[in-house]
């Protein structure tokens, strides 16, 4: 099934209706960033869809919006935790469904670095079974590390921004050491999904880096920076 038909077309389940409305919205709106244009051009092109028919066939329909779309930070990232699920629930992401996710993540109020956390995050056993977490975080992560793709420079800085966004969006509350310790199980966590990464790993050592050991210095660096007084 297309991208466009998943996402867009099909209203009989909340999630996809919301996430055609907050598409719709970004079109319809004359608001539409530059990132988000880009991001339907592509997915058009891809998916050989006519982008004009896609923007038309998108207008409207969307008035109770404000009504159906989660409140809190928390509640837009179950939501869209359960769209990365979707996403996942063939073992891949693909380029378009990551677009489509981008922009209802910044409709949402969401970067995408933010993106990059919650992905991270959620691609792991916790919530798919065995290895299929690890294949949809490498389809993924090509956009930001990719050893054959990008200087060793620019993965390096990637990673670090990558930890640095689930440092950032992780909670604080009023109890030091209870953040601190739920920074260590969120950075640890990412970490154990690069680790069951071993598409990844391999892919970096074939250029002779130990992919393991870099993610594991950005884990330490981060968690230092966040925890020093």
């Amino acid at each position: 099934m297309s991208i466009i038909t998943r996402f867009l077309s099909v209203v009989t389940e909340p999630q996809f209706k919301l996430a055609r409305d907050l598409t719709a919205m970004a079109i319809a709106d004359g608001q539409i960033s530059p990132e988000e244009k880009e991001a339907m051009s592509t997915i058009c092109h891809l998916e050989g869809v006519d982008e004009t028919k896609l923007m038309e066939a998108l207008q409207g329909g969307y008035d109770k919006i404000s009504e159906e779309m989660p409140s809190s930070r928390q509640e837009k990232e179950i939501y869209l935790r359960d769209i990365i699920k979707l996403i996942g629930a063939d073992c891949y992401s693909a380029p378009q469904e990551i677009y489509l996710f981008q922009i209802i993540a910044s409709r949402m109020g969401l970067n995408q670095m933010d993106v990059i956390g919650l992905f991270l995050l959620t691609a792991t056993k916790q919530y798919f079974k065995g290895d299929a977490g690890a294949k949809i975080l490498a389809s993924f992560l090509r956009n930001y590390i990719d050893p054959k793709g990008k200087s060793e420079k620019d993965n390096r800085e990637n990673l670090h921004t990558i930890y640095e966004t689930v440092a950032s969006n992780t909670p604080i509350s009023q109890d030091e050491e209870l953040d601190k310790e739920i920074l260590r199980q969120n950075l640890n966590r990412a970490t154990d999904a690069f680790f069951e990464n071993k598409i990844l790993i391999k892919e970096f050592a074939d250029v002779g880096l130990d992919f393991v050991v870099m993610a594991k210095q950005e884990e330490m660096t981060i968690f230092k920076r966040y925890t020093s007084d």
